[in-house]
Parts: C-alpha cells; sequence; structure tokens
C-alpha cells in the first residue's frame, strides 16, 4: 500500500544543480585544505633544518590556517573558505619569495589562484574581473621587484635548488589535479544533463523521446536478428477524477506509485516509459503476441491490486492496456499506433483489461 500525505506547501529551495555544484567545491576546498596543510608541514620541517626559522614560524601558521579553512568548508562557508585559501597562498607566496628569494619557486602557487579564480562562479562578474587583474598584478609586481634582488636569507645553492624543484613539481601535480577535477566535474554534468534530457522527472523511467531512440535501436537488432518485438501501450483509468477530486499532488503520487509497479513487472531487457500524461509505452524486445499478452495481464492484476491511501481513504488504481506485436513488413509507428487503437477500444469496453490490436494503418511516430 501506498501513503499519500495531504498536499502541504513547499518550502522554497535552490536547485539542485547549483546544490551540486556547490558540493563539488567544497570537497575540492577540503582536499586542497588536506593537501596544503601536508605540504606546508613539509616546508616547516625544511626550513627549520635549514635554520630560516622566519619561514619556519610562516610554515606554522599556514598549516593553522589551512586547519580552519577545511573546518570552514566542511561547514559550507565556502565563500570565506575560498577567499581565505587565496590570500593565504598569494601571501605565503610573497612572504617566501622575498625571504629566500624568486629562485625558490614560491611566486607559481599564485598562477594557480588565477584559474581557479575564472572557473568560481562569482557574483558580479566585475568582481571576478577585480580578483584575476589583483592577482596578475601582484604576480608581475613580484616578477619585476624580486626577479633580481637579493633575498633576506642565502640558502645553500642545494637548499634552493631542491625548493625550486619541488615547487615546480608540485605546480605542476595541482594543475593536473585540477584540470583532471574540472574534467570530472564537466563529464558529471554532461551525464547529467542527458539523464534530464532523456528521463520524466516525475516517474524517473524514460521519456517520448528516449523510448523511440530505444525502438531505433531495437529495429536494428530485430533486421540483424529476425527477431520479434511487441508495444504495450497502457493508460491510467479515470486519472482526471482523482486529479479534481483529490489534487494534483495525489495524482502525481498515484502516477509514481504505477511507475513502480509497471517498472517492477518487467524485464530488464525491456523499455518503459511515460507516453505522456497517464499513459505509458512498454516495448518488449524478442517477444510475441502471446508473451505480451502475458505480460499486460500480469501487469494490469498488479496495478489492480495497488491501493494507494489518501487521508482516510484508498483508492482502488487500474489501467487498460493495448498490445500489438511488430509484423516485419509495418513500422513500428504502425504497431504503436495499433496498440492505441487496441486501448481505445479497450477505454469504450469498460477499461480494466487487455485487448489486443488488429492491423490498422501507418501513421507517424512523433518525437
Amino acid at each position: 500500500m501506498v501513503e499519500i500525505p495531504r498536499a502541504s506547501p513547499i518550502p522554497a529551495s535552490r536547485s539542485s544543480e547549483p546544490v551540486q555544484a556547490s558540493d563539488a567545491l567544497r570537497l575540492l576546498l577540503k582536499g586542497t585544505a588536506m593537501v596544503a596543510g601536508l605540504t606546508h608541514i613539509a616546508f616547516l620541517t625544511l626550513f627549520h633544518w635549514a635554520g630560516v626559522e622566519a619561514m619556519a614560524i610562516i610554515n606554522v601558521g599556514s598549516v593553522l590556517c589551512y586547519v580552519w579553512t577545511f573546518w570552514l568548508a566542511h561547514t559550507g562557508r565556502i565563500g570565506l573558505c575560498w577567499l581565505v585559501t587565496a590570500v593565504e597562498v598569494v601571501a605565503h607566496a610573497i612572504l617566501a619569495v622575498w625571504v629566500i628569494g624568486w629562485a625558490s619557486g614560491f611566486h607559481f602557487y599564485i598562477l594557480l589562484v588565477i584559474p581557479v579564480a575564472v572557473i568560481t562562479d562569482f557574483r558580479p562578474l566585475a568582481l571576478k574581473v577585480l580578483v584575476v587583474s589583483a592577482l596578475t598584478a601582484i604576480y608581475l609586481g613580484m616578477d619585476m621587484l624580486l626577479l633580481r634582488g637579493d633575498p633576506l636569507v642565502a640558502l645553500p645553492n642545494t637548499v634552493l635548488d631542491g625548493l625550486h624543484y619541488f615547487n615546480v613539481l608540485g605546480t605542476v601535480l595541482i594543475l593536473i589535479f585540477l584540470a583532471g577535477y574540472y574534467h570530472y566535474l564537466m563529464s558529471k554534468a554532461e551525464a547529467n544533463l542527458r539523464a534530464m534530457a532523456t528521463t520524466d522527472p516525475l516517474t524517473q523511467l524514460r521519456n517520448r523521446r528516449a523510448v523511440i531512440e530505444a525502438i531505433r535501436d531495437e529495429e536494428l537488432r530485430m533486421q540483424r536478428a529476425q527477431t520479434q518485438m511487441s508495444f504495450v501501450l497502457c493508460d491510467l483509468d479515470h486519472f482526471k477524477l482523482v486529479n479534481d477530486t483529490y489534487g494534483h499532488d495525489a495524482g502525481d503520487e498515484v502516477l509514481k506509485a504505477v511507475s513502480r509497479v509497471l517498472s517492477d513487472g518487467v524485464r530488464e531487457v525491456d523499455h518503459l516509459a511515460r507516453w505522456g500524461g497517464e499513459e505509458f509505452l512498454l516495448v518488449l524486445p524478442g517477444a510475441g503476441t502471446q508473451e505480451a499478452q502475458m505480460v499486460a495481464e500480469r501487469l494490469r492484476q498488479r496495478i489492480e491490486a495497488l491501493r494507494v491511501k489518501v487521508g482516510h481513504e484508498e483508492l482502488h488504481i487500474s489501467m487498460t492496456f493495448g498490445v500489438s506485436a511488430r509484423h516485419p513488413d509495418e513500422t513500428s509507428e504502425s504497431t504503436i499506433s495499433r496498440a492505441d487503437q487496441a486501448l481505445y477500444e479497450g477505454k469504450h469496453a469498460g477499461r480494466n483489461r487487455v485487448v489486443l490490436g488488429a492491423q490498422a494503418s501507418t501513421p507517424v511516430l512523433q518525437g
């Protein structure tokens, strides 16, 4: 039994897409904080070993800063987390280059902040332009002032070379990580868009466009393997009365409950779709007329046994089914049309029944 709560006001909420984007950025910032924190612990150890205590102390502050940014990202304070991370990277780079020189390579990390700022969804756009322009100006200013300047602390060449190549390698690895993560997000967004374009949002079944594509694929298989294919077109009985009496929220829940029953009653190789409104289409590859009738009758009985509770009442649901098997010399459009005509006849004959379609004309399948 499926219970439907009485309709209640739906609170305003953000759409799922921004929420997903925010979650992705939050995970990225948490990962960045962990990697950066561990890296600065390594820097702290190195500077202490090299006797540059000022930079060792600065790295203690950096480690604590990334502990804070991890907490900010974990609690969802994305904007503040990004700001603190960017300020720490830039400030640490300026101090490190000023203290131990341009050759150390710490200035590379400023370049990493620029593409992240570009892809981040700053509002308004002028803020993004301002941030990117400021980062570019800082880097160019450091280059002009510190490129050939003498550092405050002269490190041995072996230590300086080690820092330089460590920072070059670190920059490359971070760029690879950012590019890979961006590619992952784009691939995920593309998959989500594809799913949205082919899925009915209410029932989570295929939509009309998606099932038409599936039919085209099955037609090719049918031609190659000389197999059969049948269609079952089914429609909820008196569905308008449900909406008019109990409201559209109850009607939506009925559609979802019926969709689950239909989904549970078909094979993995079958294609079930919401054809439109309260109408569903089932494509049965490899099934002939007799098999399709048996499937339709089994589904009819399951729907008839379904009870949907609305308040203190129980709704008895039924469906009418039209069945047709595709002949080798006809199109799928014609077969579906025969199933539709059978469904129409079943409605006029009293509903809640399975009717087999006869030969008919070949109208065009709409996409």
